[in-house]
């Protein structure tokens, strides 16, 4: 007799079951898909915006180290106002130079604009073409920015259009063409106070070259400089009427004035810096292109801005409300440099 067994009935999806999985499946992928893509367009993002303004950081870090050298050889002489031969006490001198000034003063060029504030001093920063060796020769040095083209900084085998930009310009004359041991030679022949308010101007007394063929590009899209001389950090500056720069209200400093009530600041550098600066991005800088002209879009961006120290911040977020409003994107630097060898006293 035979024992027939039965099989039991293998357990399987249904075409409707198989369908709902796949449709579950495909929104899953779907999601997964957008949600990589979003990552990547962020990533890329913020990739192009790190590179886009990492020439600026670098350019910015290089200016403010070299600020913190900034150096004068103050010295108290003999002062005589009577002119009897017998001292009547003493004045601070130095033979250097410390200014803050604005850049529309250093006077237009064929091919520089200068815009915003500029700043001007010595430091043993040892540059020399002549005596490599010697690291702590004293060198003139200057920043600020200028609208141009790049005619002069290209190499002579690039055949290309001009490119005009804002850009952060550096002074770097080498220390043999100091012109601040120059200037001042008519004073020093009389026996008079010296006065030394061009040497940046870089005429030909000294060593080669002049001021334009010592200036360099240190970065591209730099839309204004500010510089502010300070004697105290922000702490308390509330106190201080309407201003928290004592020494420069109005963001401009000479050593060598002592008009005004200045005397107690005479020949002496101040102890801090307060140095700002605007990058914008390259797309914005081609897109408001206006050929040899200064673009008007982004050069109304700081129109009466950085005029008063006290409305320094105020001024900080209206650049950035102005470059949101025309939609440019762009990166405010902003340092508090200690001048090492500032002996402030008053």
């Amino acid at each position: 007799m035979k024992v027939v067994s039965k099989k039991k009935p293998v357990a399987a999806f249904s075409l409707i079951e198989l369908m709902v999985a796949m449709g579950i499946l495909s929104v899953l992928m779907l999601m997964l898909t957008i949600l990589l893509d979003q990552v990547q367009k962020s990533w890329r993002f913020s990739e192009s915006r790190l590179s886009q303004f990492r020439e600026a950081r670098v350019a910015f870090d290089v200016m403010t180290k070299n600020i913190g050298q900034a150096s004068l050889n103050t010295y108290w002489d003999l002062k005589d106002d009577d002119k009897d031969g017998i001292p009547d006490g003493y004045f601070r001198t130095s033979e250097l130079h410390f200014e803050v000034l604005r850049a529309e003063k250093l006077g237009a060029s064929p091919t520089q604009t200068p815009v915003g504030h500029g700043i001007f001093f010595q430091a043993p920063l040892g540059f020399s073409t002549d005596y490599r060796n010697l690291n702590n020769l004293f060198n003139g040095r200057g920043y600020f920015v200028a609208f141009g083209s790049d005619r002069r900084f290209k190499p002579s085998f690039v055949k290309s259009d001009d490119r005009f930009r804002f850009r952060l310009m550096e002074f770097r004359p080498p220390a043999e063409s100091n012109q601040v041991f120059a200037d001042g030679d008519e004073e020093r022949a009389k026996g008079e106070p010296q006065e030394f308010t061009q040497w940046f101007k870089q005429a030909m007394s000294v060593g080669k070259g002049n001021f334009e063929s010592h200036l360099n590009p240190l970065a591209e899209n730099i839309l204004t400089l500010a510089v502010a001389p300070r004697d105290s950090l922000e702490v308390g500056a509330s106190s201080r009427k309407d201003t928290f720069s004592r020494i420069a209200p109005g963001y401009t400093y000479d050593s060598n004035d002592s008009s005004g009530g200045r005397e107690e600041f005479v020949q002496q550098v101040p102890p801090l810096v307060r140095v700002t600066m605007v990058a914008i991005d390259e797309a914005a800088a081609t897109r408001f292109a206006n050929g040899s002209s200064m673009p008007p879009e982004l050069a109304r961006v700081t129109d009466g801005l950085f005029m008063n120290t006290g409305k320094y911040e105020e001024d900080v977020r209206e650049v950035s409300n102005r470059l949101n409003e025309i939609k440019v994107s762009h990166k405010v630097f902003s340092s508090l440099v200690l001048l090492r060898s500032s002996k402030w006293s008053t």
